[in-house]
């Protein structure tokens, strides 16, 4: 079933891009292939959001040293949109990248791709029958983040740490970053409490809207775990607009992807972890995985990248400031230790 936001017309959020952008692209060596694509198309799910701003634009620089054209359709949140529009690509492209709409029903997207002989790669979500797929391991980021809460958040009268969870039932991944955090911070704090799941669809108005409902009835809590940081902050106004404190709250995130995420963590402010996903590093990945698939290189069915529960005190090793902007450090990113099969799947 096709899963569609409440909201017609979401938002974007601007990516500005660092100054030292593309230096720190021509640092990462390219992939040596006797073919290459002329063109790639790339069929997201929603460009609205700053995790696939960031793709974007990474997609387009690293394409440019490749000499490759990229077309970018996005679907909306819509499976039905998604199938159409590869309908369409598959005429115009000789590769293509892939965010799916939903966890299942894209295993229609491959054959349409097959058949035209147009190799695809997977960001995020896995497709049955895939080739390859750029992703991190959701479970064990979540479940690692969750150790870090538990071992430094804990609740001021000493009961049990009351956790919102703001997720995206509709995606396996997500699923999966909420469940590890849950089982991540019951290992340190056994009778952490749940108070609630809700549905924030990606979307920081309808997490802030559902939040202040949900948590009117529910009361107050200690963390705000999100399936993504702009939800998180939706659901952080949320719980103002309940009238509880801001200084008695937690917000552990997924992402870190914009400069608004990391300016806010490192003025010490709710936002205290969140897992680092790193999109510049998932952009180039993807196409270098799109240059190896198209040349008939050996590519792994799972490219595990990394991530790693990120604070303000380790925030500019990994991005550190350049010309007064947050800069991707490729090299500190790939040296995070990843795992070769994640724990679920």
């Amino acid at each position: 079933m096709s899963q569609t936001s409440t909201a017609e017309h979401p938002p974007v959020t601007a990516y500005n891009p660092p100054p030292q952008l593309d230096a720190a692209i021509a640092a990462v060596p390219l992939v040596e292939a006797a073919k290459k694509p002329k063109k790639v198309g790339y069929l997201t799910n929603y460009s609205f959001h700053i995790w696939y701003q960031i793709v974007i634009e990474l997609l387009h620089r690293r394409a440019k040293q490749y000499g490759v054209e990229i077309e970018i359709m996005d679907a909306g949140l819509s499976v039905e949109n998604q199938i159409n529009q590869a309908r369409e690509m598959v005429k115009k492209v000789d590769a293509i990248i892939l965010t799916p709409a939903n966890t299942t029903g894209l295993e229609e997207i491959l054959g349409i791709a097959a058949a035209e002989n147009v190799p695809v790669v997977i960001e995020a979500n896995p497709v049955e029958g895939m080739a390859t797929m750029v992703a991190i391991c959701d479970y064990d980021a979540g479940y690692e983040m969750g150790v870090w809460v538990g071992n430094n958040i804990k609740n001021s009268v000493g009961s049990p740490l009351r956790i919102l969870d703001v997720g995206l039932p509709w995606l396996r991944p997500c699923l999966l970053r909420s469940e590890g955090f849950v089982d991540g911070v019951r290992s340190v704090q056994p009778d952490a409490i749940v108070t609630a799941s809700i549905n924030g669809e990606a979307t920081p108005s309808i997490a802030r809207k559902i939040a202040h409902e949900t948590l009117q009835k529910t009361g107050d809590i200690d963390v705000i775990f999100a399936m993504d940081d702009e939800t998180a902050q939706g659901a952080f106004q949320g719980y103002l607009d309940a009238g509880f404190d801001p200084n008695t709250v937690t917000i552990a995130g997924f992402g870190l992807s914009g400069d608004h995420e990391k300016e806010w963590m490192l003025r010490g402010g709710a936002l205290k972890v969140s897992a680092a996903m790193f999109p510049e590093y998932v952009g180039l990945r993807c196409m270098d995985g799109v240059i190896k698939l198209y040349d008939g290189q050996h590519v792994s069915v799972r490219d595990v990248t990394p991530t790693i529960p990120m604070t303000a005190e380790i925030l500019e090793k990994y991005y550190p400031l350049k010309d007064g902007a947050f800069t991707p450090d490729f090299n500190a990113i790939a040296a995070i230790p990843k795992k070769g099969d994640c724990t679920k799947v």
